[in-house]
C-alpha cells in the first residue's frame, strides 16, 4: 500500500505543521500504512489546499485544513482556486485552541489592556507579523485592531520561523500566534503573553488573562485544525481515516501533549465536521466583510 500523503499548508512553526508533526506516526499505526508530511507552503496556504483538492480521489492524500484556508479564504479571496464545500470530503476536526497575544518582552506592557493605551499613544508605530494573509492570526488582529481602535503596522512573513527571529528579536513588537507555539516562548520568556482569545482563562497558563478581561469584548477567535480528502474519495475510505484521527487524538499520548499546550484535541466524524465547517463559514463572513483584502 502506498504512503498516505499528508499536505500541509504553511511552513515550519505553523499550528498546521505542529499537529501534521504530532499525529502523522500515530495516524499511520492506526491505519496500518507510512503517513508522509509534504508541505506546499505559500498563498496563505491556499496552495497546499489547491494541490490536495486536485489529487486523486484514492485514499492516498488528505490535508491538514485550517480556519483560514477553510472559513477565511473563501470570504478575504475574490479568486480562490478551489471550493471549500465542492473539492472537498471533510474527514475530521482535530483540534481547537485559542489564539495567544504576546509582545517582545522590551515593550513597556503587561498586559492587553496596557498595550492598548501603549498602542494609541503610538498609532502605526508598532509592528505584529503574521504569516497569511487571511489565516486565524491576521485575522486575530485585524479584529482586535477594529474593536479597540488601535492602529498598528502589519508585517508578512513567508516563513513562520523567521517572523518568530524577528519578534524575539524585538524587529516586530507583537504577534497573535497559535498557543502550541506562542506559549512556550513565553513562559521561557523568550516573549510577554498578553492575552488569549478565549472565553476562559487557559488551565495550562492560568495567569495569562483572556482579552474579555482586558476590556477587548467580542474578539473570541478559535484556531482550529482540520483533515480533509479530495472531493469524491469513497465514502468507506473517509470513514476509516476519520476512525484512526479520532483513536490518534484520543490517544493518551496525543491528547496530554495537546492539553499540555493548552490545544484541545477533538477527533470528530465526517458529518459533524461537514457541518462544522459550514457553520464556521457563515459565522466569519460577515466579520472578514468588515476588512477584506481581496
Amino acid at each position: 500500500m502506498p504512503a498516505l500523503r499528508l499536505i500541509v499548508g504553511f511552513s515550519p512553526g505553523s499550528a498546521s505543521d505542529d499537529i501534521a508533526n504530532l499525529i502523522a506516526a500515530p495516524l499511520g499505526a492506526q491505519l496500518g500504512r507510512a503517513v508522509t508530511i509534504e508541505r506546499i507552503a505559500g498563498d496563505s496556504g491556499t496552495l497546499g489546499a489547491q494541490a490536495a483538492a486536485l489529487s486523486a480521489a484514492d485514499g492516498n492524500t488528505l490535508f491538514i485544513a485550517t480556519l483560514g484556508t477553510h472559513a477565511l479564504a473563501p470570504h478575504v479571496r475574490k479568486q480562490l482556486p478551489y471550493d471549500v464545500l465542492r473539492d472537498f470530503a471533510p474527514v475530521s476536526l482535530l483540534t481547537q485552541s485559542p489564539m495567544l497575544l504576546a509582545c517582545h518582552p522590551a515593550l513597556p506592557v503587561q498586559d492587553a489592556q496596557q498595550f492598548i493605551a501603549y498602542a494609541r499613544a503610538h498609532p502605526e508605530v508598532l509592528a505584529y507579523g503574521t504569516s497569511a494573509i487571511g489565516g486565524a492570526p491576521h485575522l486575530a488582529c485585524e479584529l482586535f485592531q477594529s474593536i479597540t481602535g488601535v492602529q498598528l503596522h502589519h508585517s508578512r512573513y513567508e516563513e513562520t520561523q523567521k517572523l518568530y527571529a524577528d519578534l524575539e528579536a524585538g524587529r516586530i513588537a507583537l504577534s497573535f500566534n497559535n498557543i502550541m507555539s506562542m506559549l512556550p516562548r513565553c513562559n521561557s520568556g523568550k516573549l510577554r503573553a498578553l492575552g488569549v482569545t478565549s472565553f476562559q482563562r487557559l488551565q495550562v497558563a492560568p495567569h495569562i488573562p483572556t482579552l474579555a478581561e482586558c476590556g477587548v469584548q467580542q474578539c473570541e477567535v478559535s484556531n482550529w485544525v482540520g483533515l480533509v480528502a479530495p472531493a469524491g474519495t469513497p465514502a468507506a475510505m473517509v470513514d476509516n481515516m476519520a476512525k484512526a484521527a479520532a483513536s490518534t487524538m484520543n490517544s493518551n499520548t496525543v491528547a496530554a501533549t495537546l492539553n499540555a499546550a493548552g490545544v484541545t484535541p477533538c477527533g470528530t466524524m465526517p458529518a459533524e465536521f461537514a457541518r462544522f465547517i459550514a457553520s464556521e463559514l457563515n459565522r466569519w463572513k460577515p466579520v472578514v466583510a468588515r476588512f477584506a483584502q481581496a
